[in-house]
């Protein structure tokens, strides 16, 4: 039976939550990696699924394949056949909150588009109830699976990521 999706309220937990598991994370890593906040719990005020998403970026994959394994002693999972070649994509769930890890090496597009949409989102307020709503709607609507509430989001954060990038320059 598939997982509900969970629409819920801004939390501000969602930060202090973040902030642990970075200074965790950051002790066990074999080199020092930028860890970002990324996604709709990064952003003050967004309905969000409750599950916080975390970007690490190293210099090289290859290197930080090497010593991955660190995340499995946290309580993380691999998904490998999720991945592509330009990313590393961990998952860890417990009861309080889920966590989500998309890690990249320097200097992939991924790294500023995440940010942008985020720092996009923050500074317009309008753009982030539009989201809101969709969300809800979209939940509204029971959708199927993950892959379809994706889908329905698709357009709009397509929309975000072009306005997010020219907005940046």
């Amino acid at each position: 039976m598939k997982k509900k999706i969970e629409i819920v309220p801004y939390r501000t937990s969602w930060e202090e939550d973040f902030q642990t598991e970075k200074k965790t994370i950051d002790l066990l890593l074999q080199e020092k990696a930028a860890i970002y906040h990324i996604g709709s719990t990064s952003i003050p005020n967004m309905f969000a699924e409750p599950i916080i998403d975390m970007m690490i970026v190293v210099k090289s994959l290859k290197k930080f394949d090497e010593y991955s394994d660190v995340l499995l002693t946290l309580g993380y999972e691999q998904m490998g056949d999720q991945c592509n070649q330009d990313r590393r994509f961990f998952i860890k769930c417990d009861e309080k909150c889920s966590f989500h890890i998309q890690v990249y090496a320097e200097g992939n597009t991924a790294i500023e588009r995440n940010i942008a949409f985020r720092e996009y989102m923050i500074a317009h307020t309008d753009q982030a109830i539009e989201y809101i709503k969709l969300k809800k709607e979209l939940v509204k609507n029971n959708p199927k699976s993950k892959e379809e509430y994706k889908r329905g989001r698709k357009e709009f954060i397509d929309d975000i990521d072009q306005k997010a990038g020219e907005w940046k320059k």
